[in-house]
């Protein structure tokens, strides 16, 4: 009697291994069949680089910014780009300063000869239509900070179409960007 409870105990011990292999081996063709389909599906995706972000993010906001009528220049630009723009629009009007001031606050600072001065933010007209960036490459320059972009923007008017060609310096700042200078040619 002894005997048959010894082979029975035996016998229930195989079949429960042979059970937890299968189950072992169902696991595992689950989890390859799994991996299998999550490749299958998976879309090849590219991180976009630092510069890559800086591009999309600055045609984002500079066509945003002709949406408005009060502009974002505050929002989308360093404080000393936003001031230094500021004084170039107002150069010998009422309250702004002169040539000779204005190139001794920012020389140094800004390329004065590209300033835009007495004309407006990114464009020097003031009645644009429709603004859009049609093109926005990364300058070979390389900067000790930021990303120098060769931008072209195009106001589409109703009759006409003008084109401004500009060189613009975006930085980091906190999770997103800002323009820290724009030469006007």
């Amino acid at each position: 009697m002894m005997n048959k409870f010894y082979l029975l105990v035996a016998v229930l011990s195989l079949a429960s291994c042979q059970k937890k292999l299968e189950e072992k081996s169902d696991a595992k063709l689950k989890a390859d069949s799994v991996s299998t389909d999550i490749r299958a599906t998976k879309i090849p995706t590219k991180s976009l680089s630092e510069s890559d972000l800086a591009e999309k993010w600055l045609i984002e906001n500079v066509e945003e910014n002709f949406k408005t009528t009060d502009g974002l220049i505050d929002q989308i630009c360093t404080k000393s780009y936003a001031e230094y723009k500021s004084d170039a629009i107002g150069i010998d009007y009422d309250g702004g300063l002169t040539p000779k001031a204005f190139e001794k606050k920012w020389k140094g600072k800004f390329d004065l000869k590209y300033a835009g001065t007495g004309t407006g933010f990114l464009i020097s007209g003031q009645d644009w239509v429709k603004i859009t960036v049609v093109k926005c490459e990364l300058s070979p320059i390389k900067l000790k900070e930021g990303y120098l972009f060769e931008t072209t923007i195009e106001d589409i008017g109703a009759t006409t179409k003008t084109i401004y060609k500009r060189d613009i310096k975006v930085v980091p700042s906190k999770n997103s960007f800002l323009i820290a200078d724009v030469l006007e040619y």
